[in-house]
């Protein structure tokens, strides 16, 4: 089904094709460059969900060694027929759920853009992020995204209110077809049981969803000025609840990370 979902779905121009999508994209690239940026030209990057490689390519631009990822051949080949495919270190099909193919602590940077939107099940999501440790250095940092289960309700009801009653089963469960939605607390759960120190949790697009028919019609001068309100505000936890995305920052601190037990 996830497969049959992405075969149809333009990924690629997913983040660029107007300004609410826009929003996610940059300020996604602002909080990479804050927190990266300081660490030594050449190190070590995975992208453990590449998609088409919207992020890979202006990371390895900027003086990283990205090797990409993505559970999906069609994505995949995308990257390797790019014109900028040789700024990668590495591209293979992958799942990140089994990244064998790498050796524990290989990476200064690990992202995690993708798998957590689809994972329904939760030992396989902190399976996910386990594995993403696993690979990253001692100290290394870790970002992962992840979806709002109330936003969804929130962009369900906006476009559908007579529906009302249906989203029941979204906000016990969180599943929306091949999507999963985290509920409020769900990030900070998952990794402090793995044991990462947590850095920030970004509200990546804000309320760029419920307001999307605005912001749509800014021109770039008016874009630019939302931008700045948007990266003022999408630290604060009022924010959280109502952004579509979330990206997760933390620090991995020591070598290992905990076994596996039974997530609530």
């Amino acid at each position: 089904m996830l497969v049959q979902y992405y075969t149809t779905y333009d990924e690629k121009r997913r983040l660029k094709k107007d300004n609410a999508h826009l929003v996610e994209y940059r300020t996604t690239l602002h909080y990479l460059q804050k927190y990266i940026m300081n660490l030594s030209r050449g190190s070590t990057l995975l992208d453990s969900c590449a998609g088409c490689g919207v992020y890979a390519f202006p990371l390895a631009e900027m003086g990283f060694e990205v090797t990409a990822v993505d559970l999906m051949q069609k994505h995949v080949d995308i990257i390797k027929t790019s014109n900028k495919s040789s700024l990668l270190k590495n591209v293979y099909q992958g799942n990140v759920l089994d990244m064998s193919r790498f050796a524990e602590n290989s990476f200064d940077v690990v992202l995690c853009f993708g798998a957590l939107y689809h994972l329904q099940i939760s030992t396989e999501r902190e399976k996910c992020i386990q594995e993403c440790l696993r690979v990253l250095k001692g100290g290394g940092l870790i970002f992962f995204a992840y979806i709002n289960r109330n936003a969804i309700f929130i962009n369900h009801f906006k476009h559908s209110p007579v529906d009302i009653k249906e989203l029941d089963e979204l906000l016990l469960t969180g599943r929306n077809g091949v999507f999963y939605g985290m509920d409020f607390e769900e990030p900070d759960m998952l990794a402090g049981k793995l044991k990462i120190d947590k850095i920030a949790n970004i509200a990546i697009d804000g309320l760029s969803y419920p307001l999307a028919d605005q912001i749509n019609i800014l021109d770039e001068e008016q874009f630019e000025t939302y931008m700045k309100y948007h990266l003022a505000t999408c630290e604060q936890k009022a924010l959280l609840g109502h952004s579509m995305h979330g990206l997760w920052i933390g620090r991995k601190t020591n070598g290992k990370s905990l076994p596996n037990e039974t997530y609530p």
